[in-house]
């Protein structure tokens, strides 16, 4: 157990990811190189700004053993004690943000094609540069977490005030003891990263990292009411090896990879650079063909944010693809350096928040063509 000091209650400046800078493309990926394959000199801002050809993924069939005999219940979604509307309340006015407020719109405005962000990019962008500024977390929660050390007055703004009733990214619509214990998941894996990395298992830090965020992923979904319900993705996570001999293993099915063998530095970065924008790209076209209605030739509903967290080794970098339009941008709205313990809290944050975006995301709509119920006897898909 590593609690937070003083000393490590900075937001981790230098793994914060925004600055001024132009977006980026392929070439400036290249660029900023990769002396190691660990990612460590690349610093990660704006966007990826690339076009090109659009395709579609293949989709993985399922089958399903179906009893006979019986009739299947039919779930329902869970009801909502609390106001359904109200994603995130309006914290610009509240202590310290005003302040950091001012400096994130300067930042933002030197960032080309920010104001064309949907509002969730803005969002996700805007909280992980506040981090440690904006209240994130609800005030009760923080008598979960007295053995790791927050109760330091320096992490204060790190909650709400005592019964403030308004509403903060990282909530829960039910169990909030579960909520809590979910999120102090993600507190463990800086430490058990490093702890790999020193013993020598690299090999299982990106494994680790991957069942981390896709379990925080499966509480949210619960949490939302969804437990019974087979969810259209709006997010992947892909885990690319390090082994340059051998083609990048990913998580996700959602398309093949088109690799070959001996890749090294650069042509690595091409890879996952081109991986990541086939998937987000072949994810938003299924995304519209599923909303677009045939009779009144529109779609049912916007096509939502998209989201890819690409994990290499220690290192998770955060895309995301607008899917309302086929010739939108991917976009890189954050990069997370797992392998250092004093960043603990800050890194859980930086995950915490985007999953906590696309839970309220999906629950807000609530469309019956991405949300259907899940048959009694069908298994649960680990990557849903």
């Amino acid at each position: 157990m590593y609690p937070v000091t003083p000393e490590s209650t900075t937001r981790g400046e230098e793994a914060i990811f925004l600055s001024p800078g132009d977006p980026l493309t392929i070439a400036n990926v290249k660029r900023l190189s990769l002396e190691t394959p660990c990612f460590d000199d690349v610093q990660m801002r704006g966007g990826f700004g690339l076009r090109t050809t659009r395709s579609s993924g293949s989709t993985r069939s399922k089958t399903t053993t179906k009893s006979k005999g019986r009739k299947k219940p039919v779930p329902e979604p869970r009801k909502i004690i609390y106001d359904d509307f109200i994603r995130i309340d309006d914290w610009d006015h509240y202590g310290k943000v005003p302040k950091l407020l001012k400096e994130y719109e300067e930042a933002m405005a030197s960032i080309e094609g920010s104001k064309t962000w949907t509002d969730d990019q803005k969002l996700v962008h805007k909280l992980s540069f506040m981090r440690g500024h904006h209240p994130m977390i609800p005030s009760w929660w923080r008598l979960y977490y007295k053995m790791w050390g927050i109760t330091l007055e320096e992490l204060d703004d790190v909650f709400t005030s005592i019964d403030e009733p308004r509403r903060v990214v990282i909530h829960a619509y039910g169990n909030e003891l579960a909520g809590g214990k979910a999120l102090e998941s993600l507190f463990y894996l800086s430490q058990y990263v490093k702890d790999s990395e020193q013993i020598g298992e690299d090999a299982k830090i990106a494994p680790m990292i991957v069942k981390a965020i896709k379990g925080y992923y499966k509480w949210a979904l619960i949490d939302a009411g969804l437990r019974n319900f087979k969810v259209k993705r709006t997010m992947i996570v892909v885990d690319y090896k390090h082994d340059f001999h051998e083609t990048p293993s990913v998580s996700d099915d959602e398309m093949d990879l088109d690799l070959t063998n001996d890749r090294r530095g650069e042509d690595f970065i091409d890879a996952v650079t081109r991986d990541l924008e086939r998937r987000l790209v072949a994810l938003a076209d299924s995304w519209r063909k599923l909303l677009w209605d045939k009779r009144t030739k529109s779609y049912t509903m916007r096509p939502p944010t998209l989201y890819a967290f690409a994990v290499i080794q220690h290192i998770v970098m955060l895309v995301s693809l607008d899917s309302a339009d086929e010739n939108n941008a991917v976009i890189i709205l954050n990069q997370i350096r797992l392998n250092d313990r004093g960043q603990w809290l800050w890194n859980a944050l930086s995950l915490a928040i985007p999953i906590s975006i696309i839970r309220d995301a999906i629950h807000h709509t609530r469309n019956p063509r991405a949300i259907v119920p899940r048959d009694i006897d069908e298994e649960d898909d680990p990557d849903e």
